[in-house]
């Protein structure tokens, strides 16, 4: 089996974000791709669809193995058995979808975090993105925390292993019976799983995963990612653009130090706050109306 580390590619319709990601991934020297190209049910968008397989095809800088899916799986099914897919055949892999582009060296910090920590069980999962509401002040390092991010990030096959045994309504219960509080990262992880089967929130799934296990994600001090799939042809973008950063260049990887799998003190509390905020400001309009409407 090949040391090489994939990038697993999920696009569905958006030809030209998925034009800025393969980009990306070209300067980024990917040297293995699995496209998952997911099919549509409407057929209003079954052009879009034949697009952005047109536009796989057309990569000869790289291989690249395509997987077609006549059906629409939707977003989080897709996600779920493409990379269990790959992870059969690889140890690691790199994940991303069609509205990410990323700086010089994203790929390769997420491929020497994976390599530093491929045998550290308590390490689940890497990213080369971050956002200044949830880096703990001063950091400059790499830290780790009990999120996850799904842009631009990296797991083993022994993290991995398990995930489709249980829905993540089961994953969080789980973290209840083993004493762990799932919303002290933000309410979100309670109580948006409930959704899971309709918005497709598999990403909620695996950080209830990691967190059942006692598990932590990497991630960086600066983000080198960048979200692009804002717009009303995204499937799943509940905070907007809000959460964007200003991406940098990779660090030279001759000054990164890497940590020790213990989670920074900081991280839990930041997220919180970020998660939990919009909900807040929600619920304090609401109540203002209420009250204007009572006094008026």
């Amino acid at each position: 089996m090949s040391d090489t580390i994939p990038v697993i590619l999920f696009a569905y319709r958006r030809r030209d974000l998925l034009i800025r990601c393969l980009e990306s991934l070209r300067l980024n020297n990917v040297p293995l791709i699995y496209a998952f190209s997911d099919g549509t049910s409407d057929n209003a968008l079954a052009a879009d669809v034949a697009d952005v397989r047109a536009l796989l095809r057309t990569v000869d800088w790289t291989r690249i193995e395509i997987v077609e899916s006549p059906v629409n799986l939707g977003v989080g099914p897709a996600i779920l058995n493409g990379i269990t897919q790959v992870l059969a055949q690889h140890e690691m892999a790199v994940i991303v979808e069609e509205d990410l582009e990323f700086r010089a060296g994203a790929y390769d910090f997420v491929c020497r975090a994976l390599r530093h920590y491929r045998n550290e069980p308590k390490a689940m999962g890497v990213t080369a993105w971050t956002q200044p509401k949830v880096t703990p002040p001063g950091v400059t390092q790499p830290y780790f925390s009990g999120r996850k991010s799904s842009l631009i990030w990296g797991t083993w096959r022994r993290a991995w292993d398990g995930m489709l045994d249980a829905t993540a309504v089961e994953r969080r219960d789980e973290c209840r019976a083993k004493g762990i509080d799932p919303s002290r990262y933000g309410d979100d992880l309670v109580d948006s799983v409930e959704e899971e089967d309709v918005k497709g929130f598999w990403d909620f799934r695996f950080n209830l995963h990691m967190l059942a296990q006692g598990g932590l994600f990497l991630f960086p001090a600066e983000t080198m990612a960048r979200h692009l799939g804002y717009d009303s042809r995204a499937t799943n973008s509940p905070h907007g653009a809000e959460w964007e950063g200003v991406p940098v260049d990779a660090p030279d990887p001759s000054r990164v130090v890497w940590p020790n799998v213990v989670e920074h003190p900081q991280s839990a509390a930041l997220w919180r706050d970020a998660i939990n905020q919009p909900r807040r400001t929600m619920v304090s309009r609401i109540r203002s109306r209420l009250l204007r409407l009572v006094q008026g």
